[in-house]
């Protein structure tokens, strides 16, 4: 125990929150109606930074309280992924609809 929180997660939700919710996507979302469920996880993102944030650098002894960080980071990393995979279907989608044309 005693695990200090690391700015490598902060880093990650910048990440998602800066380099996932692009313009296009965003655009692409409401066309496919998934603007709700985007919105949704923008918020739960900005959540988890304010949490992360108050934690940064901190020394944590407590082992629920780990183990929840512990949560937060592997929730961090599955909405990297799930919006990696939007991009992916929306470039997808891209691609087939110019091929069709």
């Amino acid at each position: 125990m005693g695990v200090v929180v690391d700015a490598a997660i902060g880093w990650l939700v910048q990440s998602i929150l800066g380099n996932c919710f692009t313009e296009k996507l965003e655009a692409w979302t409401c066309t496919v109606g998934l603007a709700d469920d985007v919105e949704k996880l923008k918020s739960a993102m900005r959540y988890v930074q304010m949490v992360l944030d108050a934690a940064k650098g901190r020394k944590i002894k407590s082992e629920p309280l780990e183990n929840s960080l512990g949560d937060l980071k592997e929730l961090l990393y599955d909405a990297e992924d799930v919006m990696d995979e939007l991009d992916y279907y929306r470039l997808q989608e891209n691609i087939t609809n110019r091929f069709y044309l």
